[in-house]
């Protein structure tokens, strides 16, 4: 079985239509949300649609926490704005069973213009050539390889990163051939060329080892 595990924060006007979608297409996947202190009314909407439950407000924290409490054998990690097409679940599986230990998602931004198309080209080369998943695609990946790395790291910035370079040294991951529509909102309220010179700046310290929390520092500096 599949876990879909969903970190949030005060996203009470998205979460509802997102899970939604999301039980149209998950099949038998379990979801688990995972509310990091919102007061927003979140945690109720999310119950309508899945299993609810807490941690302390952090993405590493969040998904760890969703990932002792879920079920499934393989693990997969989403933005709650993120929306999977109907075939991902028959493709998560298909990897697995084809010895993959984590993968992610062909990336689409649900927007049009020329400047998006060109982020999304970069983001799945980034994704085919260096195994570097980030969460706004997905990421998911099996309960043993997870538990083998210790889960997400616990940094003030780039756990995603951090994580893909621990779990790739396991094994195959892989770009299935499944397409998740990411949302644009965060290039639309902050500018797209801000945002993502703002992200390849972090992922370039990152990959050259700044410690995060030197990292994270000069992101609330640039955002």
């Amino acid at each position: 079985m599949i876990s879909v595990i969903i970190p949030v924060l005060n996203e009470a006007s998205t979460v509802g239509p997102s899970l939604r979608r999301l039980r149209e297409t998950c099949g038998a996947a379990e979801i688990v949300v995972v509310d990091g202190g919102s007061d927003d009314g979140t945690p109720a909407i999310a119950g309508r649609y899945a299993t609810v439950t807490d941690a302390p407000r952090g993405r590493a924290a969040q998904m760890n926490r969703g990932a002792q409490l879920a079920q499934g054998d393989t693990l997969l990690f989403l933005h709650v704005d993120a929306l999977l097409d109907c075939a991902w679940s028959a493709a998560v599986l298909a990897a697995v069973d084809s010895g993959a230990v984590a993968g992610t998602f062909v990336q689409r931004i649900d927007a049009s213009g020329v400047a998006y198309r060109v982020i999304e080209r970069a983001a799945n080369l980034r994704a085919r050539r260096l195994s570097l998943f980030y969460g706004d695609a997905g990421v998911f990946v099996t309960r043993d390889a997870f538990e083998r790395v210790g889960g997400f790291p616990q940094v003030e910035i780039g756990e995603e990163f951090g994580f893909s370079r621990a779990v790739r040294a396991l094994g195959a991951t892989v770009v299935v051939d499944s397409t998740v529509l990411v949302s644009p909102r965060r290039w639309e309220r902050r500018g797209i060329a801000r945002v993502t010179l703002t992200n390849w700046l972090i992922a370039l310290l990152l990959h050259a080892r700044v410690p995060p929390a030197r990292v994270a520092r000069l992101y609330d500096v640039v955002r």
